[in-house]
């Protein structure tokens, strides 16, 4: 495979003023993106750092920066595993549908050695953190 872009895409019940507090608050991230908070001013250039612990025991920090900011439309940024130096290019991008928002994500892990790995984990991962993400929004 010489593309390793994850493409995940989910209809929520809901606006997406909504989602998008679900994506940038906090409070909210954690309680579906593996137990981690979010931090960042949401200002392109300005760090990103997910911060929080997996499984309540592990300590886990992911840091980056923001590439790219629409509010309720688009979330562009990076972030940089600090063991390995490779960098993962996310991008969220949010449309209305009737009553209901379309959420699409793409995770762009990079190539070389390792990224079949990197991929599979992180196709894994977003099935988990947008089953959450719908859990805490939907109730469901």
């Amino acid at each position: 495979m010489s593309d390793y872009v994850v493409k995940k895409t989910v209809q929520l019940d809901a606006m997406p003023d909504e989602v998008w507090d679900a994506l940038t608050n906090p409070e909210k991230t954690k309680k579906y993106f593996f137990h981690c908070a979010v931090y960042s001013d949401w200002k392109p250039g300005s760090p990103i750092v997910f911060k929080g612990k997996i499984f309540f025991i592990f300590p886990i920090e992911l840091k980056g920066t923001i590439l790219e900011v629409v509010p309720q439309k688009l979330l562009k940024y990076q972030l940089v595993n600090g063991k390995t130096g490779t960098i993962s290019t996310v991008t969220d991008m949010l449309r209305v549908e009737g009553k209901s928002t379309i959420l699409s994500i793409m995770d762009d892990v990079g190539a070389g050695e390792g990224a079949s790995d990197r991929y599979e984990r992180s196709m894994k991962g977003w099935d988990k953190i947008l089953k959450g993400l719908r859990l805490l929004i939907e109730g469901r």
